[in-house]
């Protein structure tokens, strides 16, 4: 199918207007329940298994997962898709394990909650910063994804998807806060199943089934199809030797615990009923996520099989012309819809929580006394604010998996460390944490140059004999460096924090009260334990 000539497209439209009225439907119910900071933020602290368990699947399982990951598939096998689904899986199965009781526990509204009290007022606010560029760079990923599925199917040009996409999800996620995302979110999960468990079975009996397909698997590079490692001669990415086994370790690191400070992940398991919900939720989410999050990615190895011959920018567009060419045009309407499932309960998740870092706890710092109903304000003053600053990411990148990715990298270098340690290591202190988060980000950029004479070498003749594909050479530079900058960050919170003890004694873990909180019955075990019943 060419560019715009779909002659149903006017169905899927049609669907698509459905889908999105239904959303905004939602958020405006959502909005009836929203009565104060607590409400909007964490949905008032009540979400069960279900809906919590649905909002955070539906909030990783977004474009980066499904257009992203069938498209890097599609290029090189699973290789292409080790941080996203295997990574985030293992992400959501670790934050289960170590932080959800603990998180939930505390009862912050945010994460910059904790950095807050750990290591005071200016690491509060430097994560703050942080976190709202990292997911204002998710936020870009699933807008570039949307404007793709309307490109395709209308021939109008990309920028315009992606500014009609940005517009929907300002208004239900900017009346219903984190009720409306969650609703939403289950919505959007349940549709994006049933879409991908039609269309699997379809492409799969028409390449000749499982065991040919297992048999025959290729993808664009030639890369080992199932390989999650460096293997043989042709490595990682097509990198060999040691710098092959970095840039792997780079790719599981980046959303496997670059996550695990984020905040739309550390959002859903404050809004849980109770510990044991937050923890089971996770668990759930993370083994749905490693059984859907591989349909598109098989989707994508399986494309090849059909049509070889793919641009790398085509690639984006793999799945909606699946749905095309296998599917009657009432289930690619149901396809596309579940597309835009995938996209939208990614996006509005992420602009909520930069909206919420900035209008709760960024208000706080110029307006110590601001008042609950200010702060309200001011958070939804800034959803349409994040959404246009992710916008015009989105338009100058015009990429989805590798924007998503380095999204979470950025948090990786820079909060992973004094986050972990802020909960389990009693020694770690501001100065600590703050030569982390500088130290890291630094380091990841010196070593990003290092890198990238090695990496702009490897991308000569990708595209055309004798040229450097610059787009690749970048991304292979960046994803290599992050690898030193995580070390270093490491090794400077243990050292500085080490060093600095009696000039900077470390501030105690308190809740969001200001009580000392217990460390103890931390691990995901699901059950009762201290401080997992139903407190507010």
């Amino acid at each position: 199918m060419d560019i715009g000539e779909y002659p149903y497209a006017s169905w899927v439209f049609i669907g698509v207007l459905i889908y999105m009225v239904a959303m905004v439907g939602i958020g405006v119910y959502s909005s009836k329940r929203v009565k104060g900071i607590s409400d909007f933020l964490v949905a008032g602290r009540r979400l069960g298994f279900i809906l919590a368990t649905g909002t955070l699947f539906a909030t990783w399982f977004g474009a980066g997962t499904a257009m992203g990951g069938a498209a890097n598939a599609y290029l090189f096998g699973f290789q292409g898709v080790v941080a996203d689904p295997f990574g985030a899986a293992f992400c959501l199965i670790i934050a289960g394990l170590f932080f959800a009781r603990l998180m939930r526990r505390a009862r912050y509204l945010t994460l910059a909650d904790f950095f807050q009290i750990r290591y005071g007022a200016g690491m509060g606010f430097a994560s703050v910063i942080t976190l709202s560029i990292a997911e204002m760079g998710w936020v870009g990923a699933q807008l570039v994804g949307f404007g793709t599925i309307l490109h395709l199917f209308s021939g109008i040009p990309l920028s315009w998807g992606i500014i009609i996409s940005a517009g929907v999800l300002v208004i239900y996620t900017f009346l219903g806060g984190m009720w409306s995302v969650t609703l939403t979110d289950f919505v959007q999960m349940v549709i994006l199943i049933a879409g991908f468990l039609v269309l699997f079975p379809i492409v799969l009996g028409d390449i000749g089934g499982w065991d040919y397909f297992i048999n025959n698997a290729g993808n664009w590079a030639e890369m080992p199809p199932f390989a999650l490692w460096p293997e043989g001669d042709a490595g990682f990415f097509g990198y060999t030797g040691s710098l092959g086994w970095v840039y792997a370790i780079a790719f599981w690191l980046s959303i496997m615990l670059g996550s695990i400070p984020a905040q739309d992940l550390m959002q859903r398991m404050l809004s849980a009923r109770n510990e044991s919900v937050a923890v089971l939720s996770s668990y759930t989410a993370g083994i749905m996520y490693l059984t859907i999050g591989l349909l598109p990615v098989l989707l994508g190895m399986m494309a090849f099989e059909i049509m070889p011959d793919l641009s790398v920018p085509e690639t984006e567009m793999i799945l909606p012309w699946l749905a095309v060419n296998y599917l009657h045009p009432l289930g690619t309407v149901i396809f596309v819809a579940a597309l835009i499932a995938a996209l939208m309960s990614s996006s509005d998740s992420a602009i909520l929580a930069a909206s919420s870092l900035i209008g709760y706890n960024g208000l706080k710092y110029f307006k110590p006394d601001s008042t609950e109903e200010e702060q309200l304000k001011i958070t939804r003053i800034m959803v349409p604010i994040i959404t246009v600053a992710s916008l015009l990411l989105a338009l100058y990148a015009e990429t989805i998996y590798r924007l998503m990715v380095i999204a979470w990298t950025v948090l990786l270098v820079g909060l992973f460390a004094p986050y972990a340690a802020g909960y389990f290591w009693k020694k770690a202190n501001r100065y600590g944490a703050w030569a982390a988060f500088i130290g890291g980000f630094v380091s990841w950029i010196l070593f990003s140059y290092y890198f990238l004479p090695t990496t702009i070498e490897a991308n000569i003749g990708i595209i055309e004999e004798g040229v450097v594909y610059w787009d690749w050479a970048i991304w292979d530079a960046v994803y290599l460096g992050s690898v030193p900058g995580f070390i270093v960050s490491i090794v400077l919170l243990f050292l500085v924090s080490l060093l600095t003890q009696k000039i900077d004694p470390p501030m105690p873990l308190r809740d969001m009260d200001g009580n000392p909180l217990e460390v103890e019955d931390y691990l995901g075990i699901v059950g009762p334990s201290s401080g997992s019943g139903t407190e507010s």
